[in-house]
């Protein structure tokens, strides 16, 4: 008995001198050194803390927020310094536009823009072309300086018929008088009209389109909607488009353009839909060589990607492998999300009504046979996956809904994995039922600015003008709701998206806001907060919170005190990305 006692004794003392020696080594590691960011104020986002003056910041990662005070028990036990170049400025979160695509805005970027709105790019000052007249002229200008360039197709970005007037390839070739391909990109960036130049240079003849591109194609007008776009043209320019002789320069402005807009998160809402090793390739030379200062989360077209690559089950072996891995490098950021798409597009008023449909009575287009949405959409839903859908009209989101409401009685699972893309026109009926059945919703709130007066003379009319993107009825029911941009469809500027919800002002100033806009707050959480949750990401980004990503934006003013209308006007100073300081 007392040899057991003494070995037990002996186990003890060693145990006692590995946990001695533990905790030496721990101790004896040097502490990284602790950067303390003090501000007139920080706008946290937090509810549990709302404001603060300082926040510290190790290896990355927010460790306290509070006074300088409050954090001494950190900076008393660490190496740390105390940054005060924002002393008198404001810090608030990184904002965050939840739905974008880089690829496709560097290809914009890289192109000639002829808009119907007037823009503001890096300095750029882009006119509004607003008629017919003024559209051919400044097309034909264009054309003619792009004449001696060594670049094979001369590509312009921003024709709309409403304004501009029919696009067909006769009236290129004739109007035009160039032997050089060229392609009017539709503002929607959904649909194109190519000149016969360019259809012979992109090696494509009517006789190489399926069946199943009837309504998405007209190859004699040179016309190509939606996927006839998407599946039929794009992946024969894919190779130049995405080459770093054209792309790279307008990656370059898009950088410039986010990180001067206080953009520290972006997704991808298609990733794959065009070649995945090209556009891996890109990211790796545009994003992450280059070190940016934002994140992109990754989010795949599941049903295009299925098209290019064997069908539902490889292409979902192929996505759930990748998206499954880690990502080893800041501006990559993968994970269970995917996207499909529900109807067309807004801008060209191509997205499914319910009746009575549109004032001229064309139709609209549905993106993806609804037997296949349901089978493709069931298998990552049961994944675990969050699903995000593309949906315009009310029609659409309603197709979307059904889905969702297929999917769930299937496999229930919490609310809000499945997500409203766009929403851009709905009534209230609607908004309930996205609430019921347990849905968010990440809005373009640009789309009424922009479009709600040429819609209530063209396509829906007054009335339902009105209800172009109606998210107060989803906020009053407790829906999550985020804002974007879908850049080019908006500009990437998050303040200003928030400004569009909170006034629902048109273009020619008239206010269309029954039964409300949103108030301040709703509008900032959903750029920041809410947005973050929206991409699953809320552990991670969105608030200015211990353990959080240190990601900011420095403000010359507090958004919250500022008038309505000056909110997207505020100065942004530079943001800070992981700890990472870029300053304009």
């Amino acid at each position: 008995m007392l040899a057991k006692r003494r070995c037990l004794w002996i186990w003890r003392g060693l145990w006692l001198l590995m946990l001695s020696a533990v905790a030496l080594s721990v101790r004896a590691e040097p502490a990284s050194l602790i950067t303390v960011y003090t501000a007139k104020k920080i706008i946290t986002m937090d509810p549990t803390l709302p404001e603060a003056t300082a926040v510290a910041v190790r290896d990355g990662r927010i460790i306290s927020v509070g006074t300088l005070e409050e954090l001494r028990p950190w900076l008393s036990s660490a190496p740390h310094r105390v940054d005060q170049r924002f002393a008198d400025k404001i810090i608030f979160p990184g904002l965050i536009d939840p739905h974008m695509h880089p690829l496709l805005g560097a290809i914009q970027l890289s192109s000639v823009w002829i808009t119907p709105e007037q823009w503001q790019v890096l300095g750029d000052n882009i006119p509004a072309t607003k008629s017919p007249e003024s559209y051919w002229l400044r097309l034909k200008e264009a054309v003619k300086q792009d004449a001696n360039s060594d670049t094979p197709i001369f590509i312009t970005w921003g024709w709309s018929a409403p304004e501009h007037g029919p696009m067909t390839r006769k009236l290129l070739d004739e109007r035009l008088g160039t032997e050089k391909p060229v392609m009017v990109w539709q503002r929607s960036a959904h649909a194109a009209v190519f000149n016969s130049a360019a259809l012979n240079w992109m090696k494509l003849k009517e006789s190489d389109i399926g069946e199943q591109y009837a309504e998405t194609i007209n190859y004699r007008e040179g016309s190509f909607t939606e996927n006839g776009f998407f599946e039929v043209a794009v992946t024969r320019l894919a190779s130049y488009i995405l080459a770093p002789k054209f792309i790279d320069a307008g990656f370059d402005r898009l950088n410039q353009y986010l990180q001067g807009n206080g953009v520290t998160t972006v997704s991808d809402m298609s990733f794959g839909a065009v070649n995945i090793q090209l556009e891996v390739d890109n990211y790796q030379r545009n994003l992450v060589d280059k070190q940016v200062f934002y994140r992109t989360v990754i989010v795949p077209d599941a049903y295009k990607v299925a098209l290019q690559n064997g069908g539902l089950e490889v292409s979902f072996n192929l996505l759930d492998e990748r998206l499954n891995k880690p990502s080893l490098v800041p501006q990559i950021v993968n994970g269970r999300r995917v996207k499909f798409f529900s109807d067309g597009a807004m801008f060209s008023q191509m997205m499914k009504l319910h009746p009575p449909g549109y004032i001229d009575g064309h139709k609209g287009q549905w993106l993806t046979p609804r037997e296949v949405f349901l089978q493709q959409a069931q298998k990552y839903w049961d994944a675990g996956y969050r699903i995000h859908v593309h949906a315009n009209g009310d029609a659409g989101i309603d197709n979307a809904l059904d889905i969702l409401q297929a999917i769930q009685a299937k496999t229930t699972r919490p609310p809000h994995s499945f997500i409203i893309e766009h929403y851009g026109y709905a009534d209230d009926r609607i908004n309930r039922r996205t609430a019921d059945l347990g849905a968010a919703v990440s809005a373009n709130p640009y789309y009424l600015y922009l479009l709600g007066d040429s819609y209530s003379e063209v396509g829906l009319g007054y009335d339902r003008a009105g209800r172009i993107v109606p998210l107060s009825g989803l906020v009053d029911r407790g829906v999550p709701v985020a804002l974007h941009s879908d850049f080019g469809m908006a500009p990437s500027k998050p303040l200003l998206l928030a400004w569009a919800a909170m006034t629902r002002m048109t273009v020619s100033g008239k206010e269309k806001i029954p039964p409300r806009a949103l108030t301040v707050d709703e509008a900032l959480k959903a750029v920041t907060i809410d947005a973050a949750y929206i991409l699953g990401l809320d552990r991670d980004i969105g608030s200015i919170q211990s353990g959080k990503k240190a990601d900011f934006v420095v403000l010359e003013k507090n958004p919250y005190s500022v008038k309505p209308d000056q909110l997207r006007e505020i100065k942004i100073i530079g943001t800070v990305f992981e700890g990472r300081v870029h300053e304009r």
